[in-house]
């Protein structure tokens, strides 16, 4: 019962709270009015744990038609899913979401642990056993860029913080970290640049050990939430009395919050499987909903997955489309391998659908969906996408990256996921380790909140909503690449024992593709797309 309380998915006709039911109904909720035929094909939709790209990509190409349509979607989507799900009681009963913001379990007062290191002035990014700084990092930036790696705004939002190392300076500005102790987060960096930061996390003695530590050895302050029952706890005794469940401590969690020192940016972090990750995000969706209405300071901040559906640039497409378009070794054995398995493998990557053409702009479209992450994954970013185009459009700076694929130790448990990561290698896709996302993510975050020019500030308008997702995106080459990358993973994973050496992936290749290994200039294959 107890993992059943707090924000969660109501019980249908049936007696069971079905995720698949409630995305459907979110999902086709969203797109009334703008596309009611897409609406009632979600609600008809079949196995959908397998099919769910569909339909998700399908709601993209309604949000592209125009700004008003993407906005319009967000804010329906969202009052639909604030209509929908409940908080769970104690004795069992459900709740409208709503009232998760004016319920009290406890109440939560503030211990401060502040560092003592100097703070840290210039930028340094760890990348492959270097730290990163100055113009070795500006090199490294322009390298992403040239290898299709990164889009060209996101060196040049980095770089920008390169050369203003004063925007480090974040003294006098609090951060409230949904998920601080999330390695994909920045929580290190923030305080190693002297910011405040109001950690929320589970009641976890190890997470709160590692935070402590972290900031002992910084220039920041953690605020930690602690039962205010409890006496104030000596340093040692932290660990054991802090933390707090944003899934059932909404309300105590907004009034701890909006008694803090501003101004205040806040982010989610969390990260949760299955289905718990759709509560989360729509427990932070009552967080921020509740601040909204307490404080006037606040600016956003999210963290946008790279396995999703997104509208990119068409110079991402151009430059994808002519490296398909070249005779390297691989990418005549790409479509060699494409045509002899009738369209099923190496795929290019702007195919049939990959360009949209709206009345005033034209767009790729990459569906990067990875179904093994499963349909709660999706509609979970889904909803945090939803929040970050409707708090911008009310006027709130609002910060989102597209993060790189990372090693995480959530991958590194997921074989699946593992595997993927070290196949894609092969087709251009690069992976990040995480000190390298949390201290890049942090620099976009930075340049953010202090380049006025920049699409997080609301005041600048954008020509259409998701411009701000393509802008200093992080994909790890997935925009760029020549082959739809799902297309090429079922044949990678196929070949046993593929090595390092293109030689030895041909080889393994021809095994599959009859007559590949005889085919002209196969001879000296590289890995490299370019």
């Amino acid at each position: 019962m107890a993992l059943e309380l707090g924000v969660n998915l109501p019980v249908g006709a049936d007696g069971s709270r079905s995720s698949t039911a409630s995305a459907q109904t979110v999902l086709a909720a969203s797109v009334a009015g703008v596309d009611d035929t897409l609406a009632a094909d979600i609600m008809r939709a079949r196995d959908w744990r397998h099919r769910y790209p569909e339909y998700f990509t399908r709601i993209l190409v309604a949000e592209a038609q125009s700004g008003s349509a993407a906005l319009q979607i967000a804010r329906q989507g969202l009052a639909a899913a604030r209509s929908h799900y409940v908080v769970v009681a104690a004795d069992g009963t459900q709740e409208p979401l709503p009232s998760a913001v004016t319920r009290r379990g406890l109440d939560l007062r503030t211990v401060a642990v502040s560092g003592h290191d100097e703070r840290v002035r210039e930028l340094v990014v760890p990348h492959r056993g270097e730290n990163l700084r100055g113009l070795a990092l500006l090199r490294q930036l322009d390298d992403w860029v040239r290898r299709g790696i990164v889009e060209p705004t996101f060196a040049d939002a980095v770089g920008a913080v390169v050369r203003n190392p004063d925007w480090l300076d974040l003294r006098g500005h609090t951060f409230a970290l949904v998920g601080a102790g999330a390695q994909m987060g920045p929580f290190a960096q923030l305080v190693q640049w002297g910011a405040r930061v109001a950690a929320i996390d589970l009641p976890r003695p190890d997470v709160w050990k590692r935070l402590l530590s972290v900031v002992r050895e910084s220039a920041g302050t953690m605020y930690v939430p602690v039962h205010a029952d409890h006496e104030d706890p000596v340093e040692a005794d932290i660990p054991t009395r802090a933390g707090a469940d944003l899934m059932t401590d909404v309300g105590p969690l907004v009034d701890w919050l909006a008694g803090l020192s501003g101004p205040m940016t806040v982010g989610n972090y969390g990260y949760a499987d299955g289905v718990l990750f759709v509560r989360l995000s729509m427990a932070f969706d009552a967080l921020l909903e509740g601040l909204r209405s307490r404080r006037d300071d606040l600016s956003v901040t999210y963290l946008a997955t790279p396995s999703d559906v997104f509208l990119v640039p068409i110079n991402a497409v151009d430059m994808a489309q002519e490296r398909h378009s070249r005779q390297s070794p691989l990418i005549v054995a790409g479509k060699v391998a494409h045509a002899m398995s009738a369209g099923r493998w190496f795929g290019p990557n702007y195919g049939r659908g990959g360009v949209i053409e709206t009345p005033t702009e034209r767009f790729g479209v990459v569906s990067a969906f990875i179904v093994a992450q499963g349909p709660n994954y999706a509609m979970a970013k889904r909803l945090q996408r939803w929040q970050m185009i409707a708090t911008r459009a009310d006027g709130i700076l609002t910060s989102v990256h597209v993060a790189p694929p990372t090693r995480t130790s959530s991958v590194h448990s997921n074989p699946i996921m593992a595997e993927r990561q070290r196949l894609t290698a092969y087709v251009g896709i690069e992976t990040f380790d995480a000190p390298t996302t949390e201290a890049i993510a942090g620099a976009i975050l930075v340049h953010d909140l202090h380049n006025p020019a920049s699409p997080a500030n609301p005041a600048n308008p954008l020509g259409h909503p998701h411009e701000a997702f393509m802008f200093a995106a992080n994909p790890g080459g997935r925009w760029r690449v020549p082959f739809d990358v799902g297309s090429t993973v079922p044949l990678l994973h196929e070949i046993t024992g593929v090595r390092l050496r293109a030689g030895s992936l041909i080889r393994d290749l021809s095994a599959h593709v009859p007559g590949l290994d005889r085919l002209p200039g196969l001879g000296r294959l590289g890995t490299s797309t370019d």
